[in-house]
């Protein structure tokens, strides 16, 4: 619904337009791509699977002995495997989040678990890159109850995206402390830092930021957005070209029981 002042030559208001637009067809298309981008992903998984398989016992060499020259071809192949791994994952997170189909599993889970998980799982990138990882979480910070495979996706998507845009020699930094509406996450890093105009668009579903390494589909951080809302939270960016970023996101204070009445 669309409302429309109407003014006459004197600048006084004399009436209203109304315009009214039936969304129905658009939100029909938009259920049709949801459903086709669920069953691409779903036909790609078992395909993907096998493939994968395969490609880990020639590289091991169980059908045989590989050469080196084979050897590079082959784990380059499983490589891009895993790449196109990670975006179906992505894609199914999508298209069960579209159809309100994300289950959170609470748990009450120390942030220090949260953070140790997440710098482990890119350590081996990290330091093929040469860039420090180190986590500092505030002594004030309570367990904090959540999904804790949805939330490590969050925090694992933002580190390992620090990683890919710090240079050698840069430092990738997750903080946790206490704010006013609970626990607020920060992944810092000292990379080229992110426009303003595309801080604007950079969680949208999709959005490639110029120039970003490939091998995703632009999805990591709309889901990213999409689990810390289920959560209860919010999450940002604060940026400036040549001065590296923050990732941050927020959880709710958890409820603490109430003393037990005699």
């Amino acid at each position: 619904i669309r409302r429309q002042r109407q003014m006459c030559i004197r600048y006084r208001v004399v009436g209203a337009t109304v315009i009214l637009q039936d969304v129905t067809r658009l939100r029909r298309f938009d259920e049709l791509k949801n459903d086709l981008v669920a069953t691409v992903a779903h036909e790609f998984r078992t395909p993907l699977t096998s493939l994968r398989m395969a490609l880990h016992l020639v590289t091991e060499g169980v059908v045989g002995p590989v050469t080196e020259k084979q050897a590079d071809l082959l784990f380059a192949a499983r490589e891009d495997c895993e790449r196109l791994q990670g975006i179906v994952d992505d894609l199914l997170d999508l298209s069960r989040i579209q159809a309100g189909q994300l289950q959170l599993e609470l748990r009450r889970v120390p942030a220090e678990v949260l953070v140790d998980a997440a710098l482990e799982a890119q350590r081996a990138a990290a330091e093929e890159r040469g860039v420090r990882l180190s986590g500092q979480v505030a002594l004030d910070v309570a367990p904090v109850d959540v999904d804790p495979d949805r939330l490590g996706l969050v925090l694992g998507n933002l580190v390992g995206n620090a990683v890919k845009h710090t240079p050698m020699g840069g430092e990738v930094e997750v903080r946790v402390s206490r704010d006013a509406r609970g626990v607020r996450f920060e992944v810092r890093d000292t990379g080229e830092g992110i426009a303003v105009e595309q801080q604007a668009r950079i969680f949208e579903k999709f959005y490639r930021a110029p120039g970003a390494p490939a091998g995703g589909a632009g999805l990591g951080l709309s889901i990213a957005k999409d689990i810390v809302q289920a959560h209860g939270g919010d999450i940002g960016v604060v940026s400036a070209p040549g001065q590296g970023s923050t990732f941050w996101f927020t959880l709710p204070r958890r409820e603490e029981p109430g003393p037990e009445r005699a």
